[in-house]
């Protein structure tokens, strides 16, 4: 018989398949599905697959291995082969539909009520019967409440006890971690700090602002007239750097002791100009060979006005009020930058290096105020309170005593000595800590000291089995009820 083969493929369900179907136009129609994927084909698929072949006038086979949707087919009555060879070849077993058939046999529903309720025992209905598990349904309500609905609340303030150590330290900035023979790190922090400071200036510099005017009395040595030209330089014998020139030109007369008189200008300011008689005898150049001078009356004329200036004590007093307040500064500086808690070796602060250090007005330059801006670098040593507190409890912890546990943040480190220093970078102190210890109280055994119990005995109970600082708080809700509740879980343990 004509056969239509439908090769399905994996992503195929059952709308693509019905499609496939349409275009069918023979008897007998068999699907192949894919052998080496899973294929998603359940029996409802398989029943609107079967009746729309039905419904185009065919038959429907199947070529498939798979275990599931042959169950399937089977339950359904669709032919499934191994092949398309074998479907070609072997007989397709027709397809039939399976009608209800409605059973004959009448049921007398009253006899079968009886079969199925068989008659109750006479002492269930007795009434002492009903009694007894009256009673005992309400004493297991009673046994339930007496146990889950109160709540108990317990405060237990318990007495604290100190642990204190003293142990030895040695901070090294050679070795990064703690060990609880005492050694932990150093660590090294750097500050750069700048500031700027003025203050009056004390001192007064005179300052030249007139020139000193005279006359010079020139003497001839030799029997020759000589000219002696405006601008002819002569100088103080006893300071070199006050010189005077001629302000005309002359000419002395031959012969020997002849003289000739010439105005002269200081070429100094100030009063340094004025000068005694007989003061101004060496001539500059040529001329001192034949000629001789001298000032027979005093020069005069100059004079110096005097401004503020800084003097070097100002500078030096600048200088020590700069240092004074890097000194504590810097101090306030680099604590900003340490967490709380760490430690400063107080001989590891000190002055390294000046970067900067600027004076204005500079040295030798006049000014009412004088001005000094400082860049200093500090360096210091410290421990981080992080390794402090490990070194700490490491040591407590070694030695508390059994059934204690610490205070949470109450351990306390204070320097018990003076912080000694050495070449290796190695500082050495004692160090004192000390913590509060409570006892380790268990909530399951306070819980098994006092429930089922009345308040005056589980407080009895509890200052029997724990050293307390004050009285037990017992607090019972519903606040009517006597005794504590029987089950753990509803005693609440609080400890101060």
């Amino acid at each position: 018989m004509k056969t239509q083969i439908i090769q399905l493929e994996p992503h195929d369900d059952q709308l693509s398949i019905r499609d496939k179907m349409n275009w069918s136009k023979t008897p007998r129609i068999l699907l192949v599905l894919p052998r080496r994927r899973k294929f998603k084909l359940d029996t409802l698929d398989l029943k609107l697959l079967q009746r729309h072949a039905i419904n185009l006038g065919a038959e429907l086979g199947l070529v498939t291995k798979s275990s599931k949707i042959i169950r399937a087919a089977t339950e359904l009555n669709i032919p499934f082969f191994e092949s398309n060879l074998m479907a070609q070849r072997e007989a397709w077993i027709p397809q039939k539909r399976t009608r209800y058939k409605k059973p004959n046999v009448q049921i007398n529903l009253r006899e079968a009520r009886k079969e199925l309720h068989s008659p109750e025992a006479k002492w269930k209905s007795h009434l002492a019967t009903q009694l007894v598990f009256f009673s005992l349904a309400t004493l297991a309500l009673l046994s339930l409440a007496f146990a889950f609905i109160p709540r108990a609340e317990i405060k237990l303030e318990p007495e604290k006890r100190t642990q204190s150590l003293t142990i030895p330290v040695r901070a090294n900035i050679n070795i990064d971690e703690v060990f609880l023979s005492g050694s932990i790190p150093a660590h090294q922090l750097h500050a750069n700090l700048t500031h700027q400071r003025s203050l009056t200036a004390t001192g007064q510099v005179a300052i030249p602002v007139q020139i000193a005017r005279g006359s010079v009395i020139f003497r001839n040595l030799t029997d020759s007239p000589t000219k002696i030209p405006a601008g002819t330089i002569i100088r103080n014998i006893e300071d070199d750097e006050i010189r005077f020139e001629t302000l005309d030109d002359a000419e002395i007369e031959a012969g020997v002791d002849a003289e000739v008189e010439i105005r002269v200008k200081s070429l100094v300011f100030g009063e340094r100009g004025n000068l005694d008689p007989n003061l101004l005898q060496a001539i500059e150049g040529e001329l001192s060979l034949w000629l001789a001078a001298t000032n027979p009356e005093p020069t005069s004329g100059g004079s110096d006005d005097f401004v503020s200036a800084p003097t070097d004590r100002d500078r030096n007093d600048l200088r020590d009020l700069m240092m004074a307040y890097f000194n504590k500064e810097a101090e306030e500086e680099i604590k900003k930058e340490l967490a709380e808690g760490d430690l400063i070796f107080p001989d590891s602060f000190s002055e390294i290096e000046i970067l900067e250090e600027t004076y204005d007005p500079p040295e030798g330059e006049t000014g009412n105020r004088l001005t000094l801006t400082m860049s200093v670098a500090y360096e210091i040593l410290f421990a981080k309170n992080e390794d402090l507190t490990e070194l700490a409890h490491s040591a407590l912890t070694a030695s508390a005593p059994s059934g204690f546990d610490p205070v949470p943040n109450s351990l306390e480190i204070t320097p018990a000595s003076e912080f000694e220093s050495n070449l290796l970078g190695i500082t050495a102190w004692q160090m004192h800590v000390e913590q509060e210890l409570l006892p380790n109280i268990s909530a399951a055994q306070v819980a098994a000291l006092t429930q089922g119990r009345n308040p005056e005995i589980a407080i009895d109970n509890l200052h029997k089995s724990y050293a307390l600082a004050s009285e037990p708080g017992i607090t019972i809700s519903p606040t009517w009820w006597k005794w504590l509740p029987l089950a753990p879980f509803r005693i609440d343990v609080v400890v101060k």
